[in-house]
């Protein structure tokens, strides 16, 4: 092999090297991702709940779950003692809890946990959790946080 092309092959593979660690670096400097129960939250998602006005003056945050890889709050699932949000670019869907009539789980391996709620007038509302990120804590939390809402004792 001529001697040119081994040194171009060689900060080719130098190259690579350094991206990689620097797409380490990256990501291991932010917030951990997954799902966060209230005592849990980071400073960047109470401030982007706050900035967006997201919840209402009532209303107390049980879980959180951010989508993004960035970690910017853009895209998220959240929980409160009153309602089910999903948000994403700029537009907030939500439903109340008290109106909700069903909520399914299933895990699809390359997806994670897929979670459905549905309300009496047929609303429904899918949040996707990616595998590792605490989807069944998400599930527990919002079925304890439905069963409330209904005026049912949630389960320990």
């Amino acid at each position: 092999m001529d001697r040119s092309v081994k040194i171009v092959l060689l900060a080719i593979g130098v190259a690579i090297l350094v991206g990689v660690v620097a797409g380490v670096a990256w990501l291991a400097s932010g917030p951990e991702s997954g799902v966060k129960m209230a005592n849990e939250m980071d400073q960047y998602a109470l401030d982007y709940l706050e900035r967006h006005q997201l919840l209402t003056a009532d209303e107390k945050l049980v879980c959180y779950y951010d989508v993004t890889l960035s970690m910017d709050g853009s895209e998220a699932a959240i929980l409160t003692n009153q309602r089910l949000l999903y948000h994403k670019a700029g537009r907030t869907t939500a439903m109340l809890l008290a109106e909700v009539v069903d909520v399914q789980h299933h895990y699809e391996s390359l997806i994670g946990d897929v979670i459905m709620a549905r309300t009496a007038s047929g609303e429904v509302m899918k949040i996707e959790i990616a595998p590792l990120n605490g989807g069944e804590s998400f599930l527990d939390a919002l079925n304890g946080a439905w069963q409330q809402a209904r005026g049912q004792p949630s389960l320990p």
